[in-house]
């Protein structure tokens, strides 16, 4: 019998984001006898307890900065103890520190996937360092054609060193959540027959959670009977709070802090906004689309290649709330329109966006690259 594959995947943080949430489900479809996964990270958070559920005990390295010489050796130390077959890294410290770090342990298989299209790669310090370190991988995994796209215009990435796994969702953790919502909604006091708009994720400036409140501050004044959740932590949320008061929005958006019930969450809501500056593949859309939820997105990064404008949801420009209030504005006095939207929404999102395709890709790369080096296991 052939020993597991041994693959350490490094990420930035075990906070409940995008990327973080992804790397859990990836690793939990795993098969324990086939693959045996070790993660380290930088920065602590919740997941960190998820993962230990799965019998998966990450290992925190300590940094100093964004840009971390002694992250390298600190990296050096964490691969050459699990001595993994394959090292896979996700974000930018765990990708600038951890590919390198990993070709110095000797490690025969390097991957990083790039979850986002990030700001950091507009200065050339961050874009081209970023670009130059990715010759110690032997691929780069985008979530979406548009981050690929991205990364070869400002990182100078070689085109035949990227390739595209779409993000993905599963499916089935929205499926029979019809009861979920109205529990919820009770939990903050939102009646069954009071619309709710909300918002997942980091109260990060990539979010722009300010342009979602700008945009509520229309949708009350226009509908008094509308409620709105802020679903997330982050270090904006005392700004974005005091915005919310001087918005006169204090008694109608709820900030419910860090959640991991997001199926209850969609369930609860009668529509999705996403307000966010830039993207890769959102996550976060995949689950309302899963959960048949239409959506309000702005039109940026990889977004377009998942919610269909008209058909799924509304497409509008970033950083324009009164386009976002009008659109939200649309859906909200259309049940019919919101049915629609949401149905097609889940058909989409099933027939493209499927974990197991996404599994399914990850490990076939896993396996040729492991070939091509000659590992045996």
């Amino acid at each position: 019998m052939s020993t597991p594959i041994r693959i350490l995947q490094i990420i930035d943080s075990m906070m409940v984001g995008g990327a973080e949430m992804l790397l859990y489900e990836f690793t939990s479809r795993l098969d324990a006898s086939e693959f045996k996964t070790d993660i380290a990270f930088c920065e602590n958070g919740p997941l960190k307890e998820d993962f230990q559920k799965i019998n998966i005990f990450p290992e925190k390295i300590e940094w100093k900065s964004r840009v971390d010489p002694f992250l390298v050796l600190r990296m050096y130390r964490e691969i050459r103890r699990v001595k993994p077959h394959i090292v896979h890294t996700h974000l930018f410290k765990s990708d600038f520190h951890g590919r390198l770090a990993a070709r110095l342990a000797g490690v025969p298989v390097v991957f990083s996937t790039l979850h986002s299209c990030n700001d950091w790669a507009l200065n050339p310090l961050f874009g081209l360092g970023y670009g130059l370190t990715t010759v110690f991988a032997d691929k780069i995994i985008a979530v979406a054609d548009e981050v690929r796209d991205y990364a070869i215009k400002y990182s100078r990435i070689q085109s035949d060193r990227i390739i595209t796994i779409p993000n993905a969702v599963r499916i089935e953790k929205f499926e029979s959540i019809d009861h979920l919502g109205p529990q919820l909604r009770s939990e903050f006091g939102i009646s069954s027959s009071t619309l709710l708009v909300g918002i997942v994720g980091r109260l990060e400036e990539p979010k722009d959670h300010e342009n979602f409140l700008r945009a509520a501050a229309q949708i009350y004044r226009e509908n008094a009977n509308v409620r709105f959740l802020v679903v997330g932590d982050g270090t904006l949320r005392e700004r974005l709070v005091a915005l919310t008061d001087e918005l006169g929005l204090s008694n109608v958006v709820i900030f419910t802090g860090l959640r991991k019930d997001v199926p209850a969450v969609m369930s609860a809501l009668d529509l999705f906004v996403l307000s966010s500056r830039y993207e890769g593949l959102p996550v976060v859309v995949l689950e309302a689309m899963a959960a048949r939820k239409p959506v309000v997105a702005t039109r940026v990064s990889g977004v377009p290649g998942v919610v269909e404008d008209g058909k799924t949801g509304i497409l509008v420009n970033p950083n324009d709330s009164k386009v976002l209030a009008e659109a939200c504005l649309h859906l909200l006095a259309d049940p019919e329109l919101r049915t629609q939207m949401g149905t097609a929404g889940y058909e989409r999102a099933k027939l493209n966006f499927s974990m197991d395709a996404l599994v399914e890709k990850t490990i076939n790369l896993y396996r040729t690259y492991l070939a091509r080096h000659e590992v045996s296991v």
